[in-house]
């Protein structure tokens, strides 16, 4: 739905002019607004005033300053823990997973915040809108990114501004034009007594909102003073942060370390072991793998993950590795009898090939996913496009060497100029020279026509 400007009510006392309001409906029942007073859209810094109104049988509602999850400057809004008022909880957000109770925010719960008649309103004056720790908006964009989402179910029933919560059901981007929403000095747009009679903190439903102050400080939305006691501690954030740099370690060491150089085992190695050396280096890999996956499913169920693009792809390539060992095992064997690559070779040669990049890919998307820091996305991408590299430079010499030449069972070429297998034959023709030249030393006595004995080489 498109945003739509409108007039507020605010029009105020003594003169005041009219604060414009724009308005955006982000579905029925949930809407939100903001309005630049003019002393902020003609400084281009100061205080953004913003309202978020929803269903009180939503579990929680929130607005956000940005494109997406990550660098978002997050306002979320629930019930309280007397169930008539609500607690504003300020956010930032650093990724797609539960967003960090901002403490430094400068917000204020405003006159006209509460609940009443179904309704959770939350009328918030924003004095650090235009800059935050991770991002910034201009007060005179036409264009602003803002994003939203909405989780029904049972009240949070809450007054700590940290408490936690589980992940949207729904959520989305829009923009706004506050250029459109610039206008008016009323220090509470969306109430249109406010004008000029200071910040008050009395809520629609008769009582004050929890936790509501004007102070500098921004502290609002929890009558426990911004305590952490419903969220989670820091000692459980932390065994959360170990399981997720445990799955990106094990995986990055699967995908990039593990599983190339164990296919490329037999490209340098040659000696009769050497299939075998190799299904035992990629069975470790695969183990290895379904081990990071497994941490990796704890994860994004406890996060409610399962529906993002990450663990989706991960999922289909750790199933995906399941043939491989049957395809290489079937053209082993095959190879035995007949002496000869078949196209269950070829199959289990680039459908692990196909699998270890898709695998590689996502790790990089694992990475944004867990907000990673630049540094460490380039240091993900210089290792894997060097291990590439080197797969590439080692299959492309194996594959001249052997050019022209009947391979192995894996095609490459061994020193010398001739492949293992040519070796094989090579020594089985010499052993059957050999057998020749013993049976060339026999002789056999046959009786002549004439009755006499004749001697036959054989």
């Amino acid at each position: 739905m498109r945003p739509v400007s409108s007039v507020g009510l605010a029009c105020g006392l003594a003169g005041l002019a009219c604060a414009q309001v724009q308005n955006y409906t982000a579905q029925p029942g949930v809407y939100y607004s903001v309005n630049v007073p003019s002393a902020s859209a003609s400084s281009g810094t100061g205080d953004l005033f913003i309202q978020i109104q929803a269903p009180s049988s939503m579990q929680w509602v929130g607005l956000g300053q940005g494109e997406q999850m990550k660098g978002a400057n997050i306002f979320i809004i629930y019930a309280n823990s007397d169930g008539r008022n609500i607690t504003l909880s300020p956010r930032l957000g650093a990724g797609n997973f539960q967003p960090d109770y901002n403490s430094a925010a400068q917000v204020s719960l405003l006159e006209g915040s509460g609940i009443a008649n179904g309704l959770m309103t939350a009328n918030i004056r924003c004095a650090s809108c235009v800059s935050w720790n991770g991002g910034s908006m201009s007060l005179s964009d036409a264009s602003s990114s803002w994003i939203w989402a909405i989780r029904s179910g049972s009240a949070i029933a809450s007054n700590s501004p940290s408490a936690n919560l589980q992940q949207h059901d729904v959520m989305n981007n829009f923009n706004f034009d506050l250029t459109k929403a610039a206008g008016g000095n009323s220090l509470n747009p969306f109430v249109s007594n406010a004008a000029g009679n200071g910040v008050t903190t009395t809520a629609s439903a008769g009582s004050a909102p929890t936790g509501a102050s004007s102070s500098p400080s921004g502290t609002s939305g929890g009558g426990a003073g911004g305590s952490s006691s419903d969220g989670p501690s820091e000692s459980s954030k932390q065994t959360q942060h170990m399981r997720v740099m445990a799955h990106g370690i094990i995986m990055s060491l699967a995908f990039l370390i593990f599983f190339p150089f164990g296919a490329l085992t037999v490209r340098f190695l040659s000696n009769k072991a050497t299939v075998w050396i190799h299904a035992y280096l990629q069975l470790f890999a695969y183990a290895f793998a379904i081990a990071g996956m497994g941490i990796g499913v704890w994860l994004a169920v406890t996060e409610q993950e399962l529906n993002l693009t990450h663990p989706i792809i991960g999922l289909i390539v750790i199933s995906g590795l399941f043939l491989q060992p049957f395809l290489g095992l079937i053209h082993h064997f095959i190879y035995r009898k007949t002496q000869r690559k078949t196209l269950w070779a070829h199959a289990h040669v680039w459908w692990g090939r196909a699998l270890l990049i898709l695998g590689a890919i996502n790790g990089g998307l694992g990475l944004q996913l867990s907000a990673n820091t630049v540094n460490g996305e380039i240091a993900y991408g210089v290792i894997a496009g060097v291990v590439f590299l080197i797969y590439v430079a080692v299959v492309t010499v194996s594959w001249l060497r052997s050019k022209g030449h009947e391979g192995s069972e894996t095609g490459e070429k061994l020193p010398g100029g001739r492949s293992r297998d040519n070796g094989e034959r090579r020594r089985s023709s010499r052993s059957r020279s050999r057998s020749g030249s013993r049976s060339r030393g026999q002789t056999t006595r046959t009786r002549g026509p004439g009755g006499g004995s004749t001697r036959t080489w054989i």
